[in-house]
């Protein structure tokens, strides 16, 4: 299962064989259930975890305990809680399973041990640090420029799975409505 990934990042940056021997080997397999927290708000990322299979969700609690989608993550992505990770201070959120996850992980002083020694490999940490500051771009321009229907008709073109996965409540938030308006804008699509 490892070469999966090694296959997922030589898309990116081929690493030599002794590098990906050292990098596989910090590697560890993780599994989850669905419904386990992967992170909780408060705590601090110690690990950076890619999904091979499953996907997980990504949200934060107000003072009163109400819940707010940041993100979801499937597989061939990765399900940290980034900020924590960089910076090493507590979460602002969690990170939950919606389904089982196969994932492999590696903590943060592995990576930084590795960005020390391998070129590639610090290479690699630039180019998906990079997607993802990309990624986090296009969503808040979408959030500013999108209705809540385009917003809704682009998330489920984007990852079909999740309405499956998701409850809409959940979905709502993450679109920056209430469950109400995303209810109204699902029937008026079955209605037209």
């Amino acid at each position: 299962m490892k070469t999966f990934i090694r296959q997922v990042f030589d898309r990116q940056a081929v690493l030599k064989d002794e590098e990906w021997e050292l990098f596989s080997s910090k590697l560890e397999e993780r599994q989850y259930d669905k419904g386990e927290l992967i992170l909780r708000q408060g705590e601090i990322e110690r690990y950076l975890t890619f999904i091979v299979k499953g996907t997980a969700r990504m949200y934060t609690c107000d003072k009163d305990m109400n819940d707010y989608s940041v993100s979801f993550s499937s597989e061939n992505t990765f399900c940290s809680s980034y900020a924590s990770f960089i910076s090493q201070k507590p979460s602002l959120v969690s990170v939950e399973a919606l389904e089982p996850i196969f994932s492999y992980r590696m903590s943060y002083q592995n990576l930084q041990d590795l960005y020390s020694i391998s070129h590639t490999g610090e290479r690699l940490g630039r180019i998906n640090a990079e997607l993802y500051l990309a990624f986090k771009e296009e969503r808040e321009i979408l959030l500013l420029t999108l209705s809540a229907k385009d917003r809704y008709l682009h998330l489920i073109e984007k990852h079909p799975k999740l309405l499956h996965l998701v409850k809409l409540e959940h979905i709502a938030t993450y679109l920056g409505i209430t469950p109400q308006s995303l209810s109204r804008i699902r029937n008026g699509l079955r209605n037209s």
